[in-house]
């Protein structure tokens, strides 16, 4: 019997992976359009297939993640390493660490998603490990 430490992270990151997935198909995600400005703003660029295109693309991989993580552990661990990566390498450029909370004008700032996204970075590289391809041993 394997240690609940070895096989309980990859259905924890899989159900936040879903959690997280199910929000960028719900609805409004005001993240998006955060993406969308901020880009706009720091370069003059207007990227207007961020949002919805980014929003279900972002959706779509954490959905693919976690059905990996289920049947396929490494390369969904793998995969919810990228899309993690990619989350907190936004929020470090051109997001902020403290994003507002919702796309009303003067809503309150919170760093509430950036310290989400390290989290499942941490979760999924330790997933990733974990799971990692081992070299057949020869004992006999």
């Amino acid at each position: 019997m394997r240690p609940i430490l070895v096989t309980a992270p990859p259905f924890i990151l899989a159900a936040f992976l879903v959690f997280m997935g199910i929000q960028k198909f719900a609805g409004d995600v005001p993240i998006f359009s955060i993406i969308e400005a901020n880009v706009s703003n720091q370069t003059g660029l207007t990227l207007a297939f961020i949002e919805p295109f980014g929003r279900y693309l972002t959706g779509a991989l954490e959905f693919l993640a976690a059905i990996l993580l289920v049947a396929r552990r490494f390369w969904g661990g793998l995969l919810a390493t990228l899309v993690s990566a990619g989350a907190v390498a936004a929020h470090l450029t051109f997001l902020g660490i403290s994003t507002p909370e919702s796309s009303t004008p003067g809503a309150a700032e919170s760093p509430v998603l950036f310290f989400m996204a390290l989290g499942a970075l941490a979760l999924s590289g330790l997933v990733t490990y974990l799971a990692r391809p081992r070299p057949a041993t020869n004992e006999t």
